[in-house]
């Protein structure tokens, strides 16, 4: 079809066992596949959750843990100091990351861009030098009433990897791709069909004919 990288969601992979990753990577040797980077919640980055994802991001072959929630819920939206607890729990996490010959990333969502009392949370992410494999989704950060070409140059060197999904057709490709390959750092993209954005929209139900189309737009806009 034509992906080479796969990123797999902190709901599926977080429940494997060690034989379950193993058998995971023989699959994607078989499909000629690599996993750079894997999503991670909270619990990845601390004590025995920490120590397990490490381990199954060494069998799977990734070397990024990406951590993709922050504090907080839409019951009860995170404070300022809420942020600053996270980004402090993620530091402690980051000697750990960086001991296994692995980095510390985060990806964002529409909230990390919104303001709050103190600030932008996704302005104290971007000044924890720990974090230094951003997962830029430009479709929720476009959501969140952010300018992805701005954050790319706000990080410069951090940003790993685009995910590429639009919101209203907003999307400066062209600006995007020359920004993140020229000084953000960029070292893969990713095309992502969440929350409700994508590249192309959705037509009836056959998710290999999504990852097609998908493809074949990216492959347009270069």
């Amino acid at each position: 079809m034509g992906y080479e990288i796969i990123e797999f969601s902190a709901g599926t992979w977080m429940k494997w066992s060690v034989a379950e990753a193993t058998q995971v990577r023989t699959l994607l040797g078989d499909l000629n596949l690599r996993c750079r980077s894997t999503h991670n919640e909270i619990a990845s980055f601390t004590g025995d959750g920490l120590a397990k994802a490490i381990e199954l991001n060494r069998i799977v072959g990734s070397d990024t843990l990406v951590s993709v929630r922050g504090p907080g819920t839409a019951a009860v939206p995170p404070t300022s100091d809420d942020w600053k607890r996270f980004s402090e729990q993620l530091s402690r996490a980051a000697d750990r990351i960086r001991a296994a010959g692995m980095t510390l990333g985060f990806h964002n969502h529409e909230t990390e861009f919104r303001p709050i009392a103190g600030g932008r949370p996704i302005d104290l992410l971007a000044a924890n030098r720990d974090i230094t494999s951003f997962h830029l989704n430009v479709g929720l950060c476009l959501k969140g009433g952010g300018d992805p070409v701005a954050f790319i140059k706000q990080c410069p060197g951090r940003i790993q990897s685009l995910l590429c999904q639009d919101f209203e057709g907003r999307a400066k490709w062209k600006d995007l791709f020359a920004a993140s390959e020229s000084g953000g750092g960029l070292q893969f993209y990713l095309i992502q069909r969440t929350d409700g954005l994508s590249l192309v929209p959705r037509e009836g139900t056959d998710l290999l004919d999504f990852a097609r189309k998908d493809l074949a737009y990216f492959r347009s806009l270069g």
